[in-house]
């Protein structure tokens, strides 16, 4: 199955697009810089880590912006999918990468493990891509001392017919509600202390690029359809300026957490 995953994520057209793509890669980052952002609110002020870890880092950009942020040196990132990490490897040359899952990092580095936690694990955008979350939330707890978290809560109205699963073209197990999120963490054994939820597109560059490749969509519909989702999508946008609860309830949005390994 890890192999399967693997696989998955080397061909994922979003990675594939990174990868090969400047623009994209340009987009990428300011959409990173929005989830820095909002994972940097949930920390509180005034605390210092010497080390950091990245369960999923993908190509590492979101773990040197937080940990450029934080002022942490040591930073290593971990990712299932080797072709990331080779990306990684040549972006942050000065970081240290592991390509595998936490479960194999774990065993691997038992030794130095044993008596020495992280100080600060990162979890954006990877639990719901884990088979068991429950299970790999008590493996992160165990080699760690603070866990921050980004995770998209996407019980909503658009999702309703979503089939969640290894055949998500996202590859997302399984979907979150804000209840959901706090009585996971809760059950792995987490002292939560701080949490916030926010909606991407309430951010103008998150906003820019999100309706950039929107109206790119529609221009490439028949005339009629593009009308139609002209006018569908300015709705849309009408819809998350006068209430950004009633969005979240039919769109979804991003909960971010602090937590403490107690």
């Amino acid at each position: 199955m890890n192999s399967d995953f693997a696989d998955f994520y080397d061909k994922q057209p979003d990675y594939v697009a990174f990868r090969n793509d400047k623009e994209k890669q340009k987009e990428y980052r300011i959409i990173v810089d929005w989830k820095v952002r909002k994972l940097m609110g949930v920390i509180p002020d005034k605390m210092k880590f010497k080390n950091v870890l990245e369960v999923g880092c993908a190509f590492g950009v979101l773990l040197n912006n937080i940990a450029d942020r934080l002022q942490i040196e040591a930073r290593t990132g971990i990712d299932i999918s080797g072709e990331n990490i080779k990306t990684a490897a040549v972006l942050y040359p000065q970081c240290s990468f592991y390509m595998g899952t936490l479960e194999d990092y774990v065993r691997e580095k038992s030794y130095l493990l044993k008596n020495h936690k992280h100080d600060l694990i990162v979890l954006s955008d990877i639990i719901e891509h884990i088979p068991d979350d429950l299970e790999f939330l008590y493996l992160v707890r165990q080699v760690s001392e603070y866990v921050v978290v980004n995770l998209p809560l996407e019980k909503s109205y658009k999702n309703r017919n979503r089939r969640y699963g290894t055949d998500d073209p996202s590859g997302h197990l399984r979907s979150y509600d804000k209840k959901n999120a706090r009585e996971l963490f809760n059950d792995a054994g987490f002292l939560l202390i701080r949490d916030k939820t926010s909606i991407a597109t309430s951010d103008a560059h998150f906003s820019e690029i999100y309706k950039k490749n929107r109206r790119l969509r529609v221009m490439s519909k028949p005339f009629l359809r593009r009308i139609f989702w002209s006018t569908f999508y300015a709705f849309e946008d009408m819809l998350k300026l006068i209430s950004k609860s009633t969005s979240a309830k039919i769109y979804g949005t991003n909960y971010f957490a602090f937590l403490r390994s107690s």
